[in-house]
C-alpha cells in the first residue's frame, strides 16, 4: 500500500493521520476519502474517527494505530466495518438512556442525593458532544451514498441502513437531552418548594419571636419607672404577657394562612 503515500495529498494524509479529525467527504479526481467520526467510551466519552480511501483500484482503511492502509478489497468490507462501529454507538447512547431513566425514577421516589448536579451535567456534557458528532456524521454518510449510488458493487441499502440508524441514534441524543432539561426543571422546581417551606417557617417563628424581643428588650431598659417595678411577682407577669403575645401571634398567623 506504499504507493497510497504518495498519490494521497500531503493535507489529506494528515487528515487521515489524525486520531479525532471530524466526519468528512473529499472528492479528487484519483481517488475519495471518507472520515466518519463516532462518539466512543473507554474510561470517559471520547470519539473515534474511522477514515478510508477509495480510488478504481480497491477500498483501503487507514489503521491509525499502525500507520498503514489495510485493503478492505470489497464495499461488503467497509460496510460490515462501519456498521460494526454504529452499532456500539447506538449501544452506548441506549446505556446513556437506561441511566437518565433510573436517574429519573430515583429524582421522583426522592431517593436521588445532592450527586444529581454532578450526574446531570456529565450526561448533559457527553450527550451534546454526541449529537454534534452524529448530527455531521449524518450529513458526511448522506453525501457519500449520493455519490456513490451509481457505482455497481455499492451496497446502498446496507449503507443507507447505517446512516439511518445514525439518524436515529442522533435523535435519541437529543430526546435525551430534552428528557435531562426536564428533569433538571422538576429538581429546580422541588428545591425551590423546599427553600419557599424554608423561608415560611422562618417567616412563622419571625413573627411569634419580634414582639417577645420588643418586651423583652423594653423591660431591659436599664431606666426607672417601668411597669411592674417593685412588684415581687413582677416576673411571672412579664412571662404571662409573654406568653399571651407569642399565642396570639400564632394564632393570627394561622387566621392569615387559612385566609390566604
Amino acid at each position: 500500500m506504499k504507493y497510497l503515500f504518495d498519490k494521497v495529498n500531503s493535507f489529506h494524509l494528515l487528515d487521515l493521520k489524525n486520531p479525532t479529525h471530524p466526519s468528512i467527504f473529499v472528492e479528487e479526481e484519483a481517488y475519495d476519502i471518507l472520515i466518519l467520526a463516532l462518539p466512543v467510551r473507554n474510561e470517559k466519552q471520547t470519539v473515534a474517527s474511522h477514515a478510508f480511501v477509495f480510488d478504481k483500484k480497491s477500498y483501503y482503511y487507514f489503521d491509525k494505530e499502525s500507520g498503514e492502509f489495510v485493503n478492505l478489497e470489497t464495499m461488503q468490507k467497509v460496510y460490515e466495518f462501519l456498521n460494526e462501529k454504529t452499532n456500539q454507538t447506538m449501544k452506548m447512547v441506549s446505556h446513556i438512556h437506561e441511566g437518565i431513566d433510573e436517574m429519573e425514577e430515583k429524582l421522583y421516589d426522592n431517593a436521588y442525593s445532592s450527586h444529581f448536579m454532578h450526574y446531570w451535567l456529565e450526561n448533559k456534557k457527553d450527550l451534546s458532544r454526541i449529537s454534534r458528532i452524529l448530527t455531521l456524521g449524518d450529513e458526511v454518510l448522506g453525501s457519500f451514498i449520493e455519490r456513490y449510488l451509481k457505482e455497481e458493487d455499492f451496497l446502498a441499502i446496507h449503507f443507507r441502513d447505517i446512516h439511518e440508524h445514525l439518524s436515529r441514534t442522533n435523535r435519541s441524543a437529543l430526546l435525551a437531552i430534552d428528557k435531562l432539561n426536564n428533569l433538571y426543571n422538576f429538581y429546580t422546581s422541588r428545591n425551590n418548594e423546599k427553600m419557599n417551606k424554608t423561608i415560611y417557617l422562618l417567616t412563622m417563628f419571625s413573627g411569634i419571636f419580634l414582639p417577645l424581643h420588643l418586651i423583652v428588650g423594653y423591660f431591659g431598659m436599664n431606666t426607672q419607672g417601668l411597669p411592674f417595678d417593685g412588684i415581687p411577682y413582677a416576673t411571672s407577669l412579664v412571662s404571662i404577657v409573654m406568653a399571651s403575645c407569642a399565642f396570639g401571634m400564632t394564632l393570627v398567623i394561622l387566621l392569615m394562612k387559612r385566609r390566604f
